[in-house]
């Protein structure tokens, strides 16, 4: 997943990058946001859960309710 994708999926989720974040356990939407910009490399587990919400909108739901 290219930085570009990374970010239009968070969009796409409808997410912001603080909440991105708290959903996929990375330290904050700095984090996320250097991600989406390509100064930092996007970890392997984070790539799988972005394409498992997009992929499941309940199973995003379901997290969303689980970190709440």
């Amino acid at each position: 997943m290219t930085p570009v994708e990374f970010k239009t999926a968070r969009q796409t989720l409808g997410l912001t990058a603080q909440g991105f974040a708290r959903l996929v356990g990375v330290s904050d939407g700095r984090t996320v946001r250097r991600c989406e910009a390509g100064d930092r490399d996007i970890p392997g587990p984070v790539v799988v859960l972005t394409t498992l919400f997009l992929r499941h909108p309940s199973v995003l739901k379901l997290a969303t309710r689980i970190i709440s």
